[in-house]
């Protein structure tokens, strides 16, 4: 029973302040050790789908369980069936162009130039139809 009394009769605040400041700092070097850890994971897989030689160009979804999938291995291109089944080569073709294949991003579209040229010729438009 004097053990329990004494540990009562001892309690220091500043305990409490170094508690929370190993916690603090355990806690911010255990984040640290997981975002560098993420950040080399993710160099590697990068690096590793660089030297690829297979290219998925398109996917289209048929059905919930069928699907046809293009893909490009050195320069040949495979239209490719998928289903529970298995995957089916439904064609082959060489003569393709792969930048027929590459989606432009709405970056490039819609460019915030663009947009503010559009604007004002918008502006100029209605402020002369209504002069």
């Amino acid at each position: 029973m004097s053990l329990f009394t004494y540990a009562l009769t001892t309690y220091n605040q500043t305990d409490d302040v170094w508690f929370t400041i190993r916690y603090i700092v355990v806690a911010t070097l255990f984040i640290s050790v997981l975002w560098i850890f993420s950040k080399a994971l993710t160099k590697k897989n990068q690096m590793s789908l660089k030297g690829r030689k297979i290219r998925v160009l398109e996917r289209t979804l048929l059905s919930n369980d069928k699907s046809l999938v293009l893909v490009e291995l050195e320069n040949i291109f495979y239209l490719l069936a998928v289903d529970k089944t298995g995957i089916h080569v439904v064609d082959k073709r060489d003569d393709l162009d792969p930048m027929d294949f590459q989606r432009k991003s709405t970056v490039e579209e819609l460019s915030f130039v663009k947009q503010l040229k559009e604007s004002i010729q918008k502006r100029e438009k209605t402020n002369d139809n209504n002069q």
